[in-house]
C-alpha cells in the first residue's frame, strides 16, 4: 500500500512540472502567466514564445502523463498486490494517470494553479492505449485545424476517451497485465472530462462570446 501511494504522489509531482512556465522564466525572462491567455500550456507558449517552443512544451506535457502511467504499469506488473485496494492493478494505473493530470492543472510549483490538462491527458491515454491516443489526436487535429481553437479541440476530443476505452477495454487489461474486469478506466475517463471542462470554463465563455484566442496567434 505504501509503495502505491508513493507512485501516486510521484505521478502528481511529474504532472506538476510547469514546462512552459519554466522555459519562459529561465530562457526568456518573463512570467508566462502574465502574457497571452495567462495559461501555462503549449498553446500559450506558442503564442508568447513561438511555435517551436509551444510544440516542445506541449510534447513535454504529454510525456509527463505517459511516464506517470508507465511507472504505475511497470510496478503493477513487477510487484502485483495480492490483496487490498490495489489488488486490481487497473485502479493504481487509473489513479496515477488522473493524478498526473491533476498535477498539471494544480501544480504545487505554481501555488496549486496550472494548465488546462489537455496535453497531459493525451499523454495518459498514450501510455494506456496508443490506438485511443491516435483517435484522440485525429479528432483534436480536425477540430483545431478547422477552427484554430485549441480549447475547442480539447473539449470535443476528450469525449473520444470513454468511447474508445469501452471498445478497447481488453487491450487496456492486456497493457496492464490484468485478468480482472474493472470500471477504473471508465471512472477515470469521465473524471477527466469533468476536470477538462471545469478548467476550460473561461474558454467556453470566450468561445460563446467570440473572443477566444486562436492557436498560433502571436502575442
Amino acid at each position: 500500500m505504501y509503495i502505491e501511494i508513493l507512485i501516486i504522489i510521484a505521478a502528481y509531482l511529474l504532472g506538476s512540472i510547469p514546462t512552459s512556465y519554466l522555459i519562459a522564466k529561465y530562457k526568456y525572462g518573463f512570467d508566462i502567466r502574465e502574457k497571452g491567455s495567462g495559461n501555462v500550456g503549449g498553446a500559450n507558449a506558442a503564442r508568447t514564445m513561438g511555435m517551436k517552443v509551444g510544440v516542445f512544451a506541449g510534447l513535454v506535457d504529454v510525456f509527463k502523463g505517459t511516464l506517470a502511467v508507465n511507472i504505475a504499469i511497470w510496478y503493477s506488473k513487477t510487484y502485483p498486490a495480492t490483496s487490498g485496494f490495489f489488488e486490481d492493478p487497473n485502479i493504481l494505473v487509473a489513479i496515477a494517470g488522473f493524478t498526473a493530470v491533476i498535477g498539471h492543472c494544480y501544480s504545487w510549483v505554481l501555488g496549486f494553479k496550472g494548465g488546462k490538462g489537455g496535453a497531459t491527458t493525451a499523454g495518459v491515454v498514450l501510455g494506456l492505449d496508443p490506438m485511443t491516443f491516435l483517435w484522440l489526436l485525429l479528432v483534436w487535429i480536425l477540430v483545431v485545424g478547422t477552427t484554430r481553437f485549441t480549447s475547442l479541440g480539447n473539449l470535443i476530443a476528450v469525449w473520444v476517451i470513454p468511447l474508445m476505452f469501452q471498445i478497447r477495454i481488453e487491450n487496456l487489461y492486456q497493457r496492464v497485465g490484468s485478468l480482472v474486469s474493472s470500471d477504473a478506466y471508465t471512472v477515470m475517463a469521465y473524471s477527466l472530462i469533468v476536470l477538462i471542462y471545469f478548467k476550460h470554463r473561461d474558454n467556453v465563455m470566450r468561445l460563446l462570446q467570440g473572443t477566444e484566442r486562436k492557436f498560433g496567434q502571436r502575442e
